[in-house]
């Protein structure tokens, strides 16, 4: 089960790019149009993002989700609950078995001060895919874009995800 919904969550947030649920994401903005940072709460979970986001209603089953002008935010969480053992591993050996479970088997988890994620390409998308672990939940904040605009945003999306506070 565990795996069906991983599989899902992620083709489905891919999804909402090309089915239009993101469809102002084809511009992105200068440095000056980012916008004032923003603090986005929802039980369990806190993140930064700017003032240019609005939160969206999931229709997906995704926990949360945020839209702006140039990139979406999904946010995912897998309580410890759907699997015996879940509460046991590392965000490394999650994320390794989140790739995994999604077939990519060209992908590796990264780390960078202490922030595991993975990055992966479906067609004109890039998500960056960050992971945390809190005291009853793996949550995944997935960051997507355009694939052209990726390198401009990658530096504010790892921005944002050390803004990230998990319960």
């Amino acid at each position: 089960m565990k795996k069906l919904f991983v599989v899902l969550s992620l083709l489905l947030s891919c999804s909402l790019l090309f089915c239009g649920c993101f469809p102002e994401i084809m511009v992105i903005p200068d440095n000056d149009s980012f916008g004032e940072s923003k603090i986005f709460e929802k039980e369990g979970i806190k993140l930064t993002l700017t003032d240019k986001f609005i939160e969206k209603e999931s229709e997906l089953g995704f926990y949360a989700y945020y839209v702006s002008d140039f990139c979406g935010v999904v946010v995912l969480k897998e309580e410890f609950s759907l699997e015996e053992g879940l509460a046991d591993r590392s965000l490394e050996e999650y994320i390794g078995n989140v790739i995994t479970n999604n077939g990519h088997t060209d992908i590796k988890p990264q780390n960078k001060d202490d922030l595991w994620f993975y990055v992966s390409d479906s067609g004109e998308t890039r998500s960056y895919s960050y992971s945390f672990k809190g005291s009853n939940a793996f949550w995944i904040v997935q960051y997507l874009c355009v694939s052209s605009d990726a390198n401009k945003l990658e530096d504010l999306f790892f921005l944002w995800a050390n803004s990230v506070d998990v319960e």
